[in-house]
């Protein structure tokens, strides 16, 4: 790699991170010495002639990215499995000082699987406005790691199928395979009874992120 040139009256050299606040290109938290050019951009190394000088990204520009909040929002969405691990590996024990939307994205593996879980939050101490949060600031709430802000809001999860036919589609005589629209608005107005207001949340688009494999109409036993 062809060493940067900046002058010394450019950078700050010699800083130290014990990890938290960083990541490298390959989305691993970094601990170690690191320097800051003039122009806010931060590099592993003393300075610009020691070290490997591989640019670090801030986890907060991350964590904004994946709340969907500023100008890059879309970029966290290119990352790897392993990358956002990463990142949220790193989050993991800091307190939950604010709760802010969250746009969830299915992996793959999700959709080998059929389905995976969302969260939600609700505003009690409020207007009771539902929100969808992260796994891992639902975590930290059910855990308690979270400061007097967030402490109003109470949570829940929801199983939400991501692949099968659009309505419910009989197999066998004995076997039924559950539609995503008519699985996913079952458990929707279950989920009601105990978290008033899901039901307008999800204002009936039960087919989100859905791969639909069939249109087959529901038939008169379904589960």
């Amino acid at each position: 790699m062809p060493l940067k040139y900046f002058p010394l009256t450019r950078i700050i050299s010699n800083k130290y991170t014990r990890g938290g606040e960083y990541v490298t290109p390959d989305g691993k938290p970094y601990t170690g010495r690191y320097y800051t050019t003039y122009n806010d951009t931060s590099f592993t190394g003393i300075n610009p002639v020691l070290g490997q000088n591989l640019r670090l990204t801030p986890v907060a520009q991350l964590s904004n990215a994946s709340r969907g909040v500023g100008a890059n929002a879309t970029s966290i969405f290119a990352y790897t499995e392993t990358q956002r691990s990463a990142l949220e590996t790193v989050n993991t024990n800091a307190e939950l000082t604010s709760l802010s939307p969250y746009y969830p994205i299915p992996l793959d593996s999700d959709y080998t699987r059929g389905y995976f879980t969302r969260y939600f939050a609700k505003n009690v101490s409020g207007p009771g406005f539902i929100i969808e949060i992260s796994q891992l600031d639902w975590t930290k709430i059910q855990d308690g790691n979270v400061s007097d802000t967030v402490l109003g809001y109470e949570t829940t999860s929801m199983l939400w199928q991501l692949t099968g036919p659009l309505n419910d589609t009989r197999i066998s005589q004995y076997q039924i395979q559950g539609g995503v629209f008519t699985t996913n608005k079952r458990v929707t107005e279950a989920k009601q009874k105990s978290f008033r207001g899901i039901i307008e949340y999800i204002g009936g688009d039960y087919t989100k992120f859905a791969k639909i494999t069939s249109t087959s109409v529901a038939t008169s036993g379904s589960i």
